[in-house]
């Protein structure tokens, strides 16, 4: 598992896309709250890839963003992998050496080798914003998105604890805001508790959102519509190598102090 990661320069955006980023980067430092946040310009490219470099529009999102991170600190990484360091150890997330049909990198999740009992669902949301650290300041993710394939077998009745209407809303709220241009989650190995879940989360989600969702069951076929078999492992009936979480976590880690000054803003939201 690699991950590689181009951050463009000025040189490499355009005029125009130059001149939205700065009155972008303009409006937020004038602004008392939004200012604490990561001003510069390869951050800011995460919200105007969102809203399709609508100037108004990613302002309106930032705030919305700070907004959440302010009422819902704990559902936020403020600090680095290592602080999470067993509960990343449960080897349940990956990302794969390549990316699907439409560019994105694809996170491999593994429902059932988290041990419910010893997390939260919150600090599974602080969790993934490490792993997507990783990624979200490349140039090519920003424009594309993440992919990412939940694989449910062994998922567990012990998740329906996590599935309170708060905890829904506060994970809907943020999925639906948080920078990341695309977010297509493909569901694979589903059974009938997983069912029950879905019928307890659906209500709460928008269009937007329940369009992520791609239900694949134990259709390797269907799947290898959007990802290419070459890069998927022999259990979804792909060609490439086996996964490999201890590799993954190993560079996660190795990241710790860059992801870390990453996050740092996100402190001030919390005092």
């Amino acid at each position: 598992m690699s991950v590689s990661v181009t951050v463009p320069s000025n040189e490499t955006l355009n005029k125009d896309v130059q001149n939205r980023v700065k009155e972008l980067q303009k409006l937020v430092l004038e602004d008392d709250v939004l200012k604490k946040l990561r001003t510069e310009e390869i951050y800011l490219l995460r919200f105007l890839h969102c809203e399709n470099f609508n100037v108004a529009e990613a302002l309106q999102r930032i705030k919305a963003y700070c907004n959440l991170l302010i009422d819902q600190p704990l559902w936020f990484g403020k600090a680095s992998p290592l602080e999470k360091k067993e509960k990343i150890e449960f080897k349940d997330k990956v990302f794969l050496d390549g990316r699907d049909k439409a560019g994105r990198p694809v996170l491999i999740l593994k429902t059932g080798k988290i041990r419910v009992s010893d997390i939260n669902f919150a600090e599974q949301a602080v969790i993934l914003d490490y792993w997507f650290e990783l990624v979200l300041d490349d140039s090519q993710t920003q424009a594309t998105g993440v992919s990412a394939i939940v694989d449910m077998d062994g998922y567990s009745w012990k998740y329906l604890s996590w599935f309170t209407p708060s905890n829904v809303r506060v994970a809907a709220k943020k999925m639906n805001l948080y920078p990341i241009r695309d977010i297509v989650i493909h569901v694979v190995n589903t059974s009938l508790l997983l069912n029950a879940s879905i019928k307890i989360i659906w209500p709460f989600l928008n269009e937007r959102l329940k369009n992520m969702f791609k239900f694949h069951f134990a259709n390797w076929s269907s799947l290898h519509e959007h990802i290419n078999p070459d890069i998927l492992p022999p259990e979804y009936g792909g060609n490439g190598p086996e996964l490999d979480f201890e590799d993954g976590i190993r560079i996660l880690f190795d990241q710790d102090d860059i992801i870390a000054a990453k996050l740092k803003y996100r402190q001030a939201f919390s005092k």
